[in-house]
């Protein structure tokens, strides 16, 4: 009979996984994961396919200089098994505690220590928590940049997200057998994916707060609403490992 633990192991520090795919890392012993939130494609044209039918593009664009977002938590869960049977199994659930205001587009920044056993990790989730409360009055998640309108003009654009922000990444299986070894879970964050079923016109006739198109709760709110709505989604990830010192 299959056995069903649930272990909650919670790293609180003071600072501040949608591909399914089986991967074996080949690796023996206590195991160590860290966590990475990249944000890819920080310019691209309008408008954005979601992938499922082609669009005209035009020659509007946006070009990000700065993502920010508050990271209050980190969840990792999964099915530990047995690396005989790939049977019985115990339910994993780690968490790390920030807060800390993390720059998306520095790949250096890591997030969360996570020790794995030796095992066969499977049904891997690792879910990610910006919460308000932990922002003050700073946005939860943040862009600055500038949009390229279809007339070739320059304008400065913002987004501020003060709402709580929740995403996560699901993972097929990864196996750990007996030697230490560093993971990275690199969260990927498209950018141009944010803005999925937004029309380069309705840019073009967004309200200017100061010359700038802010999106938020309370200006150009069609957008806003669009671009949380892609946020929230799972996201894709991937794994890097490598052997301690090395």
């Amino acid at each position: 009979m299959k056995s069903r633990i649930l272990i909650a192991i919670i790293f609180a520090v003071s600072i501040g996984f949608p591909a399914c795919q089986k991967d074996d890392l080949g690796v023996k012993g206590p195991s160590s994961l860290d966590v990475k939130i990249e944000a890819i494609n920080k310019s691209y044209n309008l408008p954005v396919s979601d992938g499922t039918k082609s669009v005209a593009i035009t020659n509007a664009s946006v070009a990000w200089d700065s993502v920010q977002l508050v990271v209050s938590q980190i969840k990792f869960e999964a099915a530990l098994k047995s690396l005989v049977t790939h049977r019985d199994s115990i339910e994993i659930e780690y968490k790390w505690t920030g807060p800390t205001v993390a720059n998306l587009l520095n790949s250096k920044v890591v997030l969360g220590n996570f020790m794995l056993q030796p095992g066969y990790y499977d049904e891997i989730e690792l879910k990610v928590y910006g919460n308000k409360k932990d922002a003050g009055n700073k946005p939860v998640f943040y862009m600055a940049g500038h949009y390229t309108s279809t007339q070739n003009s320059k304008i400065p654009i913002v987004v501020h997200v003060y709402n709580d922000i929740q995403f996560k990444t699901e993972k097929d299986s990864v196996t750990v057998t007996e030697e230490s070894v560093d993971i990275t879970s690199y969260i990927q964050l498209y950018l141009d994916k944010l803005m999925v079923d937004i029309d380069p016109v309705m840019l073009d006739n967004a309200k200017l707060t100061d010359g700038v198109i802010v999106i938020s709760d309370d200006s150009n709110r069609q957008i806003y609403y669009t671009m949380v709505y892609n946020l929230i989604k799972n996201h894709y990830c991937y794994y890097k490992s490598k052997h301690k010192g090395k």
